[in-house]
């Protein structure tokens, strides 16, 4: 089989039926996929990595925003105002880092639905980047510190536990504040393949899937091409695989030339061929039907 292409649920089977509704032969695969990567970081009170010089003016920022949000979000709880949640707390805290930043995050949401200059973009997205990177230092903070509204943080925000990510080629091991972590996330993908004597029905795929999949048509075209050479120009006679595989590099068009090679995978287009009667395998023999 052919792999196209690998995709979430939804669209596996929207790619899908693209191929089949052409006559392609179409397999979707469910396969568990994984993701990890090492994190570190040192996790301390303020004050000792301040002395070791680790806290940057922008984190200094950061830390100064969430005492402010911490006590304007306890101030209406005690008024009874407003029961804050830490969405609410995001918020005040996002609104001392930018006061604009709720109009930037509304831009940043449309950034595919209108057009902006390359400039205005640019700045669109370093905002969000710095906004992705704010709302997780503050998950972190609240976590660490324990924080919870209506109850006394005076303790807490005096010095408070921070955690800063750092280059792990830039720490000393031994370094006492150090901690490491291995995330590891489980995702389920699903591969689209096709059966690879079918790929011949590659003109018959509707428009629309080879201009939403491109790069995908282009190589089923590849495919196709190849498959077409193989079943209408038969060798005379036998050929080992070694001369099969030859028969898999291919060149087609003059000013625009579409380059093959699909020796590696000689053994599996041959197989595919047998089993639409195309040709018949022996050992490491090949010979086509007539």
């Amino acid at each position: 089989m052919f792999k196209v292409g690998e995709y979430c649920e939804e669209e596996a089977k929207y790619v899908a039926s693209y191929l089949k509704d052409a006559g392609l032969k179409v397999d979707i695969k469910g396969l568990v996929t994984f993701q990890s990567e090492l994190v570190t970081s040192l996790q301390g009170r303020a004050s000792e990595l301040r002395e070791k010089g680790r806290i940057s003016e922008k984190q200094e920022s950061l830390i100064a925003a969430i005492k402010v949000a911490l006590e304007k979000a306890s101030e209406e709880k005690a008024s009874e105002e407003k029961a804050s949640e830490e969405k609410d707390i995001r918020d005040l805290f996002m609104a001392e880092l930018d006061p604009d930043w709720k109009s930037k995050e509304e831009r940043i949401m449309r950034l595919n639905l209108e057009e902006i200059d390359e400039g205005a973009e640019e700045e669109l997205l370093s905002s969000m980047a710095f906004f992705i990177m704010a709302a997780h230092f503050v998950s972190s903070f609240l976590d660490l510190n324990d924080i919870k509204l209506g109850e006394p943080m005076e303790r807490q925000l005096e010095d408070p536990m921070v955690c800063i990510y750092v280059d792990p080629e830039d720490v000393d091991p031994e370094e006492p504040l150090l901690r490491e972590r291995l995330e590891v996330g489980l995702n389920k993908i699903y591969e689209v393949c096709i059966d690879e004597s079918t790929s011949a029905l590659f003109e018959d795929i509707d428009e629309g899937f080879q201009e939403e999949y491109f790069e995908e048509y282009m190589v089923l075209m590849a495919l196709g091409l190849l498959v077409e050479e193989l079943v209408e120009h038969p060798e005379k006679g036998r050929i080992d695989i070694e001369g099969f595989a030859e028969r898999c590099i291919l060149e087609a068009g003059e000013r625009f030339t579409l380059s093959i090679n699909a020796s590696q995978a000689a053994e599996e287009i041959a197989r595919s061929l047998e089993k639409k009667g195309i040709l018949k395998m022996k050992g490491n023999s090949i010979k086509w039907k007539t």
